[in-house]
């Protein structure tokens, strides 16, 4: 007996070991990626993207260690937690080499202190001459269009800049809405008696680190109280899920793709909830009219999703030289597929409490292979999910989206490519995954 105790000692402290070194293994590229960012000039990041594909390699590692043995003491949960932490500090002061969208945040804010509708007018409209500076205004992207954000998004623009009207103002108070999802997530894995040091999954992984707290992507906060609603729900507190899930569309609206699987039928608390939680987050914008809409219509168009070349199906059917639709065609039949999946996660049989594991993943992934989103920072968002339920094949399109940093890779007429190395992987990853399970599953019925 006491040499067993002994053995499992010795072999807790061996992967202990390993996941402290995995994470300075991490954290040591960290100083060296924030250092090429300050050397891009203009958007080529490629020296930035290489060191992110090999940061993702190291953190893939970290995954492996997590799933492989049992934690049975705290020690891993602060480690995880820790190095996340660092890696975020690490990247706060990153310039805005991988995005601008940041500037727009501040100056939405700015336009609404001065008690101006930040949809009535575009950012380089004369009566809005007075509120410029040579910090935030020059470097607003699309100052001839409407901004494209949400309420919900609108009114965190505004609370962060009556602290600051700065970026570091607007990177912290992402990073604390980054810790709030490492909680939140910390918090459902307890809950369904899995191992809370999956929390590395997401925690670790470099899409959060750089777009979270080096960008500064508002989706952090869309993300955070998806991952509350997810709690809520699971706590059967559905009216407060609805309005949490309503907050987090009104940021942004991914959290959408998941709603089906945290509804359950025929219970109208939660969607109810949601539509009045809408509802009360447009009001104060509502005096503009549809204009309320902002630059939605515009970046689709922008983005080629009219014409269908801003989805990757329809350009490879296209390369291939066989027939494809236009982009509201293939639009319709998207959501169509989507739609089915919905309701196949929505009405068959599920647990009376809590959220089936695989039901989310599978909407997110039908989502982001046939949407197929043209930045890094859009693939975070399925992250919190696949702690729960790990699919390695959407794992790999996250880490693999680190292409969308590299020059040649910029720009709609190279989706294409990176379509290739994102989607054309997928499958392969998919299929061996697929043939890893039916072989486990062939073992467990001849056992």
């Amino acid at each position: 007996m006491d040499v067993a105790v002994g053995s499992d000692a010795s072999t807790h402290r061996r992967a202990l070991i390993a996941l402290v070194a995995v994470g300075l293994g991490l954290l040591c590229l960290s100083p060296i990626m924030l250092h090429c960012l300050f050397l891009v000039p203009g958007d080529a990041c490629d020296d930035f993207a290489w060191f992110a594909f090999v940061q993702g390699g190291i953190y893939a590692v970290g995954v492996w260690l997590i799933l492989r043995h049992t934690w049975r003491r705290r020690a891993a949960l602060l480690v995880i937690l820790a190095v996340a932490v660092v890696a975020r500090l690490v990247a706060l002061p990153a310039p805005t080499a991988l995005s601008t969208d940041i500037y727009r945040y501040v100056w939405d804010g700015r336009v609404q202190a001065s008690g101006i509708n930040p949809y009535r007018y575009i950012a380089n409209d004369d009566k809005l001459a007075g509120l410029r500076d040579d910090a935030i205004y020059p470097n607003v992207n699309r100052p001839e269009a409407p901004t494209i954000y949400p309420p919900v998004a609108q009114m965190l623009f505004l609370a962060i800049t009556r602290v600051s009207e700065t970026l570091t103002a607007m990177k912290v108070a992402m990073l604390g809405f980054d810790i709030v999802t490492m909680l939140a997530i910390i918090a459902f894995l307890r809950r369904e008696g899995a191992a809370p040091e999956r929390v590395l999954i997401y925690a670790w992984h470099p899409l959060p680190i750089w777009e979270f707290s080096g960008a500064g992507h508002v989706d952090s906060a869309a993300i955070a109280l998806m991952c509350v609603a997810f709690l809520l729900t699971m706590t059967n507190r559905r009216s407060l899920a609805g309005v949490a899930l309503a907050l987090s569309a009104l940021i942004k609206p991914f959290a959408l793709v998941i709603s089906p699987a945290l509804w359950r039928p025929w219970d109208w608390r939660m969607p109810l909830a949601f539509v009045a939680a809408a509802v009360a987050c447009y009001l104060p914008y509502l005096g503009v009219g549809a204009k309320v809409f902002g630059y939605a219509e515009g970046y689709g168009d922008e983005e080629g999703y009219r014409d269908g070349r801003g989805f990757f199906p329809v350009q490879l059917l296209q390369s291939l030289g066989l027939p494809f639709p236009g982009g509201v065609s293939y639009a319709l039949a998207a959501l169509a597929v989507l739609a089915a999946l919905a309701a196949l996660v929505a009405f068959r049989p599920r647990p009376k409490s809590g959220v089936e594991t695989a039901a989310p993943v599978l909407l997110a992934t039908g989502f982001t292979v046939l949407i197929s989103p043209h930045y890094a920072w859009y693939f975070a968002w399925v992250l919190p999910f696949l702690c729960r339920f790990l699919y390695v094949p959407l794992l790999y399109v996250t880490l693999a989206s680190s292409v969308f940093y590299l020059s040649e890779i910029i720009g709609a007429h190279a989706y294409y490519r990176a379509g290739i190395v994102l989607y054309g992987g997928f499958v392969i990853v998919a299929a061996i995954d697929l043939l890893i399970r039916w072989s486990q599953s062939s073992v467990r019925r001849t056992a």
